[in-house]
């Protein structure tokens, strides 16, 4: 019963908290959005692209209209439709939208 109850918790946590939006793509494996400026320029923000051989790359994105627009500096930009992207917990939890 432990074990089941400690499963659920895991699966309902968020690996990296700072993330508050995702998207899954044939293009990329997975997008992660962030509110962190980090290195990236206001109003860009942090965020990184993880592919399909596994390789993780740290990118600036901004919303231009219903796109996301990340941009990374060993790929060309990313435009995905907002739709594509669903909330974190620690998105829902502070009721972030994407703007």
């Amino acid at each position: 019963m432990a074990c089941v109850a400690t499963c659920t918790l895991v699966l309902g946590c968020d690996t990296q908290p700072s993330v508050l939006f995702v998207a899954q793509g044939s293009r990329f494996h997975m997008l992660q959005l962030t509110d962190a400026h980090d290195e990236c320029i206001a109003p860009y923000r942090l965020c990184y692209l993880t592919s399909w051989d596994g390789t993780t790359s740290r990118g600036c994105w901004v919303r231009e209209e219903a796109n996301i627009r990340a941009r990374f500096p060993d790929s060309d930009d990313k435009l995905v439709p907002v739709i594509d992207f669903r909330r974190t917990t620690l998105a829902e939890y502070r009721n972030a939208a994407l703007e």
